[in-house]
């Protein structure tokens, strides 16, 4: 994999459930390009053994499991030494000082599929992964607010899936089954996390609060393992998607990093992203 670059300000990046996957091609672009990240693990060693701190002292592995509201507020603020499982304080481009908020927060949490059953072995991981997350925005923004720091407004990112959009079928037609049948509960799930997060970025703490995040849920197609980053990923954005079979999860933590951390947020914030091959 090509380094990582920053464009712009370096930024604080929370990631929830990036020891694999998505959140892991992410994770290790943004750390790359030296940002500083605080992620949520249950078993650190994962992380801490992939990317040992002399090597990257801007990253920070926080102990935790994300239906855990004290857990998940931890990783909303960039930890001290002592508070966290591999961090360090080094000044430097991108290594945020301790107790300062994050700018983003990447979620890419996601249960394991029973096939003999048909169904994930915790049917709603990804909406109570939701819910505890805005708890804990709630909850850190409730401490801002006392302390007289009230403009707290990080970026939350989620990754759901294609067979969700309500605009007509964004899967091709030969993959119906699949998606109907195979699929019917993990997409029910990713259906009630996308609600809380549409429904929890307009709530605001008081007259005049606005919305409390800015999201960007990115739907890629059926994820599959072989990277091929010279291959283009189209994107589709809200009711005008893209149909396609596949797309990798390094390829779409890739895009996520370079479109929604590293680049302009603009253009996907408050949106629907839809991404494949």
């Amino acid at each position: 994999m090509a380094a990582a670059t920053t464009t712009g300000t370096p930024k604080t990046v929370a990631f929830l459930g990036a020891s694999t996957g998505i959140g892991l091609a992410a994770l290790t672009r943004a750390l790359a390009a030296g940002h500083t990240c605080v992620a949520l693990c249950r078993k650190p060693s994962k992380l801490t053994d992939r990317f040992p701190a002399d090597r990257h002292p801007n990253l920070h592995v926080v102990e935790g499991n994300a239906h855990d509201v004290a857990a998940v507020s931890r990783c909303l603020y960039v930890p001290s030494s002592s508070s966290s499982s591999s961090s360090s304080s080094v000044e430097g481009q991108g290594q945020g000082q301790p107790g300062q908020l994050v700018d983003a927060i990447v979620s890419s949490i996601g249960g394991a599929f029973v096939f003999s059953r048909m169904t994930l072995d915790d049917p709603q991981v990804c909406e109570k992964g939701a819910r505890t997350l805005l708890e804990a925005i709630a909850k850190v923004r409730r401490q801002e607010n006392s302390s007289g720091n009230p403009t707290w407004k990080p970026r939350v990112v989620v990754v759901s899936s294609t067979g969700l959009a309500k605009a007509g079928r964004d899967y091709p037609l030969a993959m119906t089954p699949m998606y109907k049948f195979m699929l019917k509960v993990p997409h029910a799930d990713k259906v009630l996390m996308e609600k809380a997060v549409v429904d929890g970025a307009a709530v605001g703490t008081g007259a005049g609060s606005g919305h409390t995040y800015t999201y960007t849920i990115v739907r890629p197609s059926l994820l599959v393992d072989d990277a091929a980053p010279k291959r283009e990923v189209r994107v589709g954005v809200d009711d005008d998607f893209v149909v396609g079979y596949t797309i990798s999860r390094d390829d779409t933590g890739r895009w996520i990093y370079e479109n929604l951390l590293r680049g302009d947020e603009g253009k996907y914030e408050n949106r629907v992203a839809t991404v494949t091959w």
